[in-house]
């Protein structure tokens, strides 16, 4: 719950910027607002799915070799440079075409990322879990608040991925498209299986923070009620508020 309470605030600047320019969120629907029961429920989810590591993983190992070029090819996804190219692109499409709702979206698609990021690096050192190829036959191996960034839980390639899949997705609000945007995610996800580096609940996991960290910076999700900060400014003065629905 601290790193879902602490994503909130780290949210806040893109989400305050978006707001200073009139730029507005992914969607005017509702947000679901998450209570304190939403992280312990995925929490169970993910503890039930651990159930499942070493059987996928032994159903996965070794892997077929003539996948390895897709395999290759997922993985990539997860690269700084499509993250960096997505952002500038939507930003200067935005600009340069008048559309407000763009240009919020390629800011919102570099801060999902950072913030996806940075729940998955707090989550490794608390979980510490060793990696399938270092322990194939246990998937219990934890180092309590003793991991790193090289620690399996969460995939933090999940993590970024399905931040940006969710960021585009939300903003284009089209089934077909949230539907490659996924499945792009999913198939990352299943290239960090086939390598040997994540068990199947890492990627899980990953995949739920990316979303996670997507929908607290576009506003689609609140946490107790808060929204992130928003700026706010009359061209003389501005101003940072808070705002929470009962």
């Amino acid at each position: 719950m601290l790193v879902w309470l602490s994503g909130l605030l780290l949210a806040a600047p893109a989400y305050g910027v978006a707001q200073t320019a009139g730029l507005g969120t992914a969607s005017s629907s509702e947000p679901l607002n998450l209570e304190w029961w939403h992280p312990f429920a995925a929490g169970a989810g993910v503890a039930t799915l651990m159930l499942l590591d070493e059987p996928v993983r032994d159903l996965i190992q070794p892997a077929d070799d003539s996948l390895d070029g897709l395999a290759d090819f997922a993985a990539r996804f997860k690269d700084p440079e499509v993250f960096y190219i997505s952002s500038a692109g939507a930003v200067l499409l935005g600009l340069a075409t008048g559309d407000r709702k763009v240009t919020a979206t390629g800011v919102h698609i570099m801060a999902a990322y950072g913030l996806a990021g940075w729940m998955s690096i707090a989550t490794k050192w608390a979980f510490g879990r060793s990696r399938p190829s270092a322990v194939p036959s246990d998937a219990t191996d934890f180092d309590w608040f003793g991991g790193g960034e090289n620690s399996a839980f969460p995939s933090g390639s999940a993590s970024v991925v399905f931040s940006l899949a969710t960021t585009v997705a939300d903003a284009v609000d089209r089934r077909p498209v949230s539907v490659l945007l996924y499945g792009g995610a999913a198939l990352n996800s299943w290239a960090r299986l086939h390598a040997n580096r994540h068990w199947l609940s890492d990627v899980a996991t990953g995949a739920l923070i990316g979303i996670t960290a997507a929908k607290l910076v576009n506003g689609e999700w609140t946490v107790f009620g808060f929204r992130p900060p928003s700026l706010w400014t009359d061209g003389r003065s501005s101003s940072l508020g808070y705002s929470i629905e009962f």
